[in-house]
């Protein structure tokens, strides 16, 4: 019984160092076969959400060389002028602090700390509700890559990506943000 809540445990710290699946939206009405070129949206195609914390200025740079090779990959042509594209690429991010609290029953802490407490026999018919918590801060960050049709102007697809900061990623950003980008960008173009 213990080494399976331990098993499950395990998974779960696990599966939660990983990105969330990315979110992906597109319009279902355009034939994104007709697409062969990309470029930016401009110069400077990352957008950084209303007060968000963004860490290092080689970000932008690392995004655009991410993705072209990614696209490069899937046979899309980079074109310099955006004009001349079929599609224009750009870059949302965002970070937010958050908090997550937990807070376990007394009889979590009794049980799985190896003690007995008297009371209502097991520790799960009873030994109080009042137990532990623990209180962690956290950053989450959000990219977001948006694609529009140079033709129309409109957004045609739109890739996210939520991943909680920690500070291996802040020491070892490219790993990071390679793995991210390429999760975002396997959605396009939809099938």
């Amino acid at each position: 019984m213990l080494k399976n809540i331990m098993t499950i445990l395990i998974v779960a710290v696990l599966a939660s160092c990983t990105t969330t699946a990315p979110v992906i939206d597109f319009d279902p009405s355009v034939d994104f076969s007709k697409y062969k070129t990309f470029a930016f949206i401009d110069e400077h195609p990352l957008i950084r959400a209303e007060g968000a914390k963004v860490g290092s200025p080689l970000l932008e740079g690392r995004l655009m060389e991410l993705t072209e090779r990614a696209l490069n990959a899937k046979g899309f042509e980079r074109i310099a002028k955006a004009e001349s594209a079929d599609v224009a690429i750009a870059f949302t991010v965002g970070a937010r602090d958050k908090t997550l609290v937990n807070s376990y029953p007394a009889s979590y802490q009794t049980y799985y700390g190896g003690g007995f407490r008297s009371g209502w026999g097991l520790p799960y018919y009873g030994g109080g509700l009042a137990g532990p918590t623990s209180v962690e801060q956290y950053t989450e960050g959000t990219l977001a890559i948006d694609v529009y049709d140079i033709s129309t102007y409109q957004p045609v697809w739109h890739g996210k990506a939520t991943k909680k900061i920690t500070k291996r990623m802040q020491e070892n950003p490219q790993e990071t943000v390679t793995e991210i980008v390429n999760n975002i960008l396997t959605g396009f173009p939809p099938m």
